[in-house]
Order: C-alpha cells, then sequence, then structure tokens
C-alpha cells in the first residue's frame, strides 16, 4: 500500500504531467485563440474532460494534504532538511 507522502508525490507528477492533456487537445483538433481559450469544435475531445482532471487531481491532493497533516498542516512551517 502506498504511503501519503508517495501518492502525495505521485499526484504531484500527474498534475504536471496534465500540460500532455492540453497538447493531446491541440493536436486532436483544438486551436488556441488569441484570448487562450481552446476551440475544441473540430476535435474529438472535450476540453471539459481536462479540466475536470486536472481540477480533481488538484483536490485530491489537498486531500491527501490534509488527510496526512491536519488542517493546520497547511500552513505550517516545514522542518529543515537534515543531511
Amino acid at each position: 500500500m502506498l504511503n501519503t507522502n508517495t501518492l502525495h508525490n505521485m499526484l504531484n507528477i500527474v498534475i504536471s504531467l496534465s500540460g500532455l492533456l492540453v497538447a493531446i487537445l491541440l493536436a486532436s483538433g483544438c486551436t488556441q485563440l488569441a484570448t487562450g481559450t481552446l476551440e475544441c469544435s473540430q476535435s474529438s475531445i472535450s476540453p471539459k474532460i481536462t479540466a475536470y482532471a486536472i481540477a480533481g487531481l488538484g483536490a485530491l491532493k489537498l486531500v491527501v494534504n490534509i488527510g496526512r497533516d491536519g488542517l493546520s498542516g497547511l500552513i505550517k512551517r516545514q522542518p529543515p532538511i537534515q543531511k
């Protein structure tokens, strides 16, 4: 079973790679408008899927942080790194 630190780091990696989802949307036919929004009428993939995935992963990471360190752990000072 994964410990919370491993899960936390895996979520960090997946969230970082979520930019890849945007690249896939662009490759599948979406275009980026001058306003920065994606126009995907020519794509078979909805950008809503990407938005939900990124939001869900971020929320899951927050839940893991709260479960691991408690609500006050979100703002507490971190201990220094020991060598």
